[in-house]
């Protein structure tokens, strides 16, 4: 007997705002049955549906409960479609810089300083440790070396921010890089910006990797020298 009573106790204790709630829509409900000429009758539909909801429908624990055992399925889901999304956009990204370099190649202007561009070895040790890690440190190989020429051809004012989109289109106008590497370029910084802080950052570390060596191709490309810009001989 005490057990059923402390049953209901514990009832009133986790329910009272749901009974409230339901006390009073149904005294509301009595109201009108008590004073039947009230011209609406829809409210006393509304509120028996209220009532009824508040008696029988969850809690407001059991839907946060319940919430919370749903949010990993749904981020898994939403991450397996951002997955997919995002090879399909590395797959055209790969698919244009082999084109990139194949037209470069074949214009004889696909050269570099050296054999390897400034920063690829850091970027592949960071690459065996910390993928994401070895993306950003990428990303800011490849602005340092674009904003290097934006200051060697003078085509920044010293202390001015220009944003890395603008910043290679600024070179490319300028003849310091070939035109074809701005789309592959572009492309690239879109979706390392997703990986590295957007939607896309709770990817597959396999993703990250395929990116990063993209993007190592991507930094061949603005290691370009011998490109037409203002200060070169004529």
């Amino acid at each position: 007997m005490w057990g059923w009573l402390q049953e209901i106790g514990n009832y009133f204790r986790h329910a009272w705002q749901r009974l409230l709630i339901a006390a009073i829509c149904l005294g509301l409900v009595i109201a009108r049955i008590i004073f039947p000429t009230i011209p609406v009758d829809w409210i006393t539909l509304v509120l028996i549906a209220i009532a009824a909801f508040a008696l029988i429908g969850p809690n407001t624990d059991d839907i946060r409960l319940l919430a919370r055992r749903a949010l990993p399925y749904i981020k898994k889901a939403k991450v397996a479609g951002i997955e997919v999304e995002l090879s399909e956009e590395i797959r055209k990204l790969a698919i244009d810089v082999d084109k990139v370099q194949i037209e470069l190649a074949e214009e004889k202007q696909l050269i570099l300083a050296s054999g390897y561009p400034a920063g690829e070895t850091e970027v592949l040790q960071e690459l065996k440790v910390a993928p994401r890690a070895a993306l950003l440190l990428l990303g800011a190989k490849i602005e340092q070396q674009i904003m290097l020429q934006l200051a060697k051809h003078r085509l920044r004012k010293q202390g001015e921010y220009v944003p890395m989109h603008r910043a290679i289109e600024i070179c490319v106008e300028n003849g310091v890089f070939p035109k074809e590497i701005l789309k592959p370029f572009k492309e690239f910084w879109n979706i390392r910006n997703q990986v590295a802080h957007g939607m896309a950052s709770g990817v597959e570390e396999s993703l990250v990797i395929s990116l990063v060596s993209l993007g190592l191709e991507v930094l061949k490309l603005v290691s370009i020298e011998g490109g037409d810009g203002p200060d070169s001989p004529k």
